[in-house]
């Protein structure tokens, strides 16, 4: 199979799943543990969280070791909005964001928020214009993803950031899952940043919140007090050893490895420019393309693909089971149809240039194939 789903989940790097391995055999204990392995234990630990926040350039902030970033955007969200309450009643978003931020936004408006959402530009980044007018003396919570899962628009973070300087009780939460590795992005200023080491060929099953006050958080869950008693629950030190050493080596070959995914990108748009009933979203990021089969079934041209060998999604891995309509490609006006034949091509490191001829080469054959269906 070749790979084009690579927002969804990527492969590990071999040196992390190296690392996760000698972790899990030579420090399996317990970091709590007050006994000389756990202190150990613990050493490691401490030396991971010192070296994810210098490599993100968030060395002020404190690290919180979740189990993904939709636990980092529930913490964020519900810990803050317990204590924000007395102070205001409205959220801003936008109108981008991924389920884990819209579900939980929606949940808090049974317990007495409202949700705005930020206007979207053509462009697919927030209308900051928008967000000026929006801003008042009840707003309490921002959150704005870094950058977009379904499309790859890159949000104005810093300046935003600037923006609310002057309204000193806004908690500014960014998910920054997707970003990682694909856009150079100074998230100091911002309150709260998520992310997942899936996203960035590290392992499953670990994520962290970087935050800039930790006293300012306060537990959704209760526990033995692990992770500063933000997040209790026994430690996945090697996730965490793992996502160490993959972020590291993402940033690394960054500048590399997206000089040449925007060469792919281009060309994959290139490869369809001629055929009709295709519609294209504008570039953003280099890894990802979003196009339309208008008057087809995005899950449909995928099937197609597949059968082909090549693993494309529709919206995202998160969503693309329900049937609605995605946020994200509504918010940026495109017709039912256009958004009904999306489909989403992600690129990663591995993507090599015959993976993309015989994409573009796929993508002619199931155009041809769907005929008549195609408007």
């Amino acid at each position: 199979m070749i790979y084009f789903d690579n927002a969804a989940t990527t492969a590990p790097y071999k040196e992390a799943l190296e690392a996760y391995m000698t972790a899990s055999e030579k420090y399996f204990y317990n970091t709590a543990s007050i006994h000389q392995s756990g202190k150990d234990a613990a050493r490691l630990l401490e030396a991971a969280r010192a070296q994810i926040l210098e490599l993100m350039d968030l060395k002020k902030y404190d690290l919180v070791f979740t189990s993904s970033a939709t636990e980092s955007n529930n913490i964020a969200i519900q810990s803050m909005l317990k204590k924000k309450k007395q102070f205001g009643k409205t959220i801003l978003t936008s109108e981008l964001e991924h389920p884990s931020i819209v579900n939980v936004l929606e949940e808090m408006k049974k317990d007495g928020f409202t949700v705005k959402y930020i206007n979207t530009m053509a462009d697919g980044t927030v209308d900051l214009e928008h967000l000026k007018i929006l801003l008042n003396s009840d707003v309490v919570f921002v959150t704005v993803m870094a950058l977009n899962n379904i499309i790859g628009s890159v949000q104005p973070i810093k300046e935003i950031t600037g923006m609310l300087k002057d309204y000193p009780k806004i908690h500014f939460h960014v998910d920054a899952t997707q970003a990682i590795g694909k856009a150079d992005l100074d998230y100091n200023g911002v309150d709260t940043i998520s992310i997942s080491a899936h996203k960035f060929n590290g392992v499953k099953g670990i994520g962290g919140l970087f935050v800039r006050d930790l006293a300012t958080l306060r537990a959704v869950q209760y526990g033995g007090g692990h992770e500063y008693n933000i997040r209790s629950g026994t430690v996945n030190l090697p996730g965490i050893v793992a996502m160490a050493k993959a972020l590291r080596l993402t940033l690394g070959e960054a500048r590399e490895v997206n000089k040449r995914l925007s060469r792919f990108n281009k060309k994959i748009r290139d490869g369809v420019k001629g055929l009709k009933a295709v519609y294209l979203q504008p570039e953003a990021a280099p890894y990802i393309v979003n196009m339309s089969f208008a008057g087809a079934k995005g899950e449909v041209v995928v099937n197609a693909l597949s059968k082909r060998g090549i693993a494309v999604s529709t919206t995202s891995a998160c969503a693309s089971k329900l049937a609605t309509l995605n946020e994200t490609l509504l918010a940026l006006d495109n017709e039912d149809k256009i958004i009904e034949g999306s489909i989403r091509i992600s690129m990663g490191r591995n993507t090599a240039e015959d993976d993309v001829n015989k994409l573009i080469t796929a993508l002619q054959e199931v155009y041809e194939e769907l005929g008549d269906v195609l408007k």
